[in-house]
């Protein structure tokens, strides 16, 4: 005889929003008003003590969590066996964008940054060769200084006005293109769009996965929402009436022996 699967940590969420549910009830609501212990005190003990035997709770439905279980690792197992794009074609396809994205993107960035660079650096070249001009020493670094910033004043000026050369000559060029179109394929004006009795036949063996998925996803929900049915009502609602009988008569057993020794 095999042993019942334990439940596992990626459904552990599952069980505290069935306990959360279970806790919810009017049945368990009530059960807590008659003992009179309706705060929401009572209500965290109840859940702390159902966390704590979630494993023994879930045994109530093994054989449904056991098909979940199975359900669920064949699903995994035909997602990982479908056929995909191969990789040098996947990787080409991933590449392909980034490598246009970057070309585009160089050349308006060096023409933007090219004049700027160019200007702040005669700026910086005319004024320290004004200055030591001014300061009549080192005449020939102030002479190399300032040809240096009329060299790069040249550069940012020539490099600005091709910069906006290649502006417009852009501009125009986008609005003398006419957009795609894409031509429309011709139909009868009274033809039904879909000629065949069966609007959704069988698809090809190329596009098997998808609907191999779609069924699998179905079966797997299926299987889930029979096990959490059957955990909440033969697992976490049982527990719950057991330990609120257990409360209550361990309330009145206090009472009885209050009021003897009284």
């Amino acid at each position: 005889m095999t042993a019942s699967p334990g439940l596992q940590a990626e459904d552990r969420p599952d069980f505290e929003r069935a306990l959360h549910q279970a806790l919810r009830t009017a049945e368990i609501r009530e059960a807590l008003g008659r003992s009179g212990s309706s705060g929401g005190t009572d209500i965290q003990r109840l859940r702390s003590q159902a966390l704590v035997e979630s494993e023994a709770i879930a045994t109530a439905a093994a054989p449904e969590y056991a098909a979940y279980l199975r359900q669920r690792a064949a699903a995994a197992t035909a997602a990982s066996a479908a056929p995909g794009p191969s990789a040098p074609a996947a990787s080409a396809v991933r590449a392909a964008p980034f490598t246009t994205a970057g070309g585009r993107g160089l050349l308006p960035a060096l023409a933007v940054l090219t004049p700027a660079l160019a200007g702040a650096s005669a700026a910086a070249f005319l004024l320290l060769g004004g200055l030591l001009r001014l300061s009549g020493s080192q005449r020939e670094t102030a002479d190399a200084l300032l040809t240096a910033g009329l060299t790069s004043a040249t550069i940012a000026a020539v490099t600005l006005a091709a910069g906006m050369v290649c502006l417009i000559v852009t501009a125009v060029r986008h609005r003398s293109s006419p957009p795609d179109r894409q031509p429309r394929p011709h139909r009868r004006p009274h033809a039904h769009p879909h000629p065949h009795p069966h609007p959704h036949p069988h698809p090809p063996s190329g596009s098997h996965p998808p609907y191999a998925w779609r069924r699998d996803d179905a079966a797997v929900a299926t299987a889930r929402d029979a096990w959490l049915r059957a955990l909440l009502h033969r697992g976490i609602l049982p527990f719950l009436r057991d330990r609120l009988k257990m409360s209550h008569t361990l309330s009145r057993t206090s009472q009885k022996s209050e009021k003897g020794s009284t």
